[in-house]
């Protein structure tokens, strides 16, 4: 009898088995064919969560991990994001289309973080074309060279009505900088800064050492600090410039030819 019971125990338990499930649902995929065709150049991601788009600024660490628990299960229906993967912007899809604006909603959150947010009814889907206009003059908006009179090319965003290709930008623009910090906290708070940021625009080195004096402690008495709007832009124009920024390669100090002798 004792030896029936230990077979038994030891005996491999039994291994469930799986089938393969559809990754959408019918109407997720025609809409998701729709985004596609609005925005070519762009990837498009389904049901992201928000701690993948947003991290907390606060630089207490439990406050940190408290602010990151606070985004713990929240998801928009879709994000896009540029050929560079940088977010353009994100999609929620809502009985009505009306966006929720409480504190502490998503709405709330994406505002903060400055992400572009768009809020539709699940009932009244636009079409590849109205998505096309709407992406075409507000998240990828088509730019004119007046003195050549022809349409340049939004080709860093993977804009889907680009013309012309244009050769890359060296630095950013003052055009960028407007579209970095929409909402203008900088330059309302701090004009000061703002000038500085657009005077230093064109040159990326000269603006990366100007944004990261910023949050360097260089005066006797303790700084103020950013309000969290004001840091999110500078972060973002930051982040914005690092590709234009030139490296030149470090020559071999006289420490390093004879550290080891």
């Amino acid at each position: 009898m004792l030896s029936r019971l230990l077979k038994k125990n030891t005996s491999p338990e039994a291994i469930p088995a799986f089938t393969k499930k559809p990754f959408f649902r019918s109407e997720q995929k025609a809409f998701y064919g729709r985004l596609r065709r609005a925005l070519p150049k762009c990837y498009v991601f389904p049901d992201v969560e928000l701690r993948a788009l947003m991290t907390p600024i606060s630089n207490d660490t439990k406050q940190r991990r408290s602010e990151k628990e606070y985004l713990v299960g929240r998801k928009v229906d879709y994000a896009v994001f540029d050929a560079r993967l940088s977010l353009i912007c994100v999609i929620e899809l809502k009985t009505g289309g009306v966006i929720d604006n409480t504190p502490g909603s998503n709405a709330q959150l994406f505002k903060g973080a400055s992400i572009r947010h768009f809020c539709w009814d699940k009932q009244k889907l636009p079409t590849s074309e109205q998505m096309m206009r709407l992406f075409g003059s507000v998240v990828l908006p088509a730019k004119k060279d007046t003195a050549a009179g022809a349409a340049v090319s939004n080709s860093e965003f993977g804009g889907p009505h680009s013309e012309v290709m244009m050769p890359r930008r060296a630095s950013l623009t003052i055009e960028a900088l407007e579209q970095l910090a929409p909402l203008g906290h900088t330059k309302a708070a701090y004009p000061h800064v703002w000038e500085r940021i657009r005077m230093f625009c064109t040159e990326p080195n000269h603006l990366e050492d100007y944004l990261l004096s910023l949050s360097i402690q260089t005066r006797a008495s303790k700084r103020a600090g950013f309000p969290v709007e004001v840091l999110t832009e500078i972060n973002d124009i930051e982040a914005a410039n690092a590709p234009f920024i030139t490296r030149l390669p470090e020559k071999p100090s006289w420490n390093d030819v004879f550290a080891n002798r």
